[in-house]
């Protein structure tokens, strides 16, 4: 038997989009609402009972050191590509702050070596 995640209504669902396109929904949420040097990564589909969302990680950035690590997640609906959801503001900032000081030395050590260069 089928599971129903997986019946063809789901993956039709699914396809109203491509990931390309639930990165750049997610993206331009991260612009507006987060801090800046976040971006969001690889979107995995999810199949939910009532719609399909692309889960989209929000990474930390930083230039020279690259990604830092991982702050929080962006939902995109599979079927329109609108953002339904979001790890709160104050949490990925939070945990932002937590990645800088983690590896604060190794961060500015990148930059600037990047700026030497």
């Amino acid at each position: 038997m089928t599971p129903p995640e997986a019946s063809s209504g789901a993956l039709e669902r699914s396809r109203a989009i491509a990931a390309e396109k639930a990165l750049q929904s997610a993206n331009e949420f991260i612009l507006f609402h987060y801090a800046t040097g976040l971006m969001g990564t690889v979107p995995r589909l999810v199949s939910m009972a009532d719609r399909d969302v692309w889960v989209v990680p929000v990474v930390l950035t930083s230039p020279g050191f690259g990604t830092v690590g991982e702050v929080g997640m962006v939902a995109v609906d599979a079927g329109d590509g609108k953002v339904v959801g979001s790890t709160p503001r104050s949490e990925v900032i939070a945990a932002q702050r937590r990645l800088r000081e983690k590896n604060l030395d190794a961060i500015e050590a990148a930059f600037l070596r990047a700026r030497e260069a």
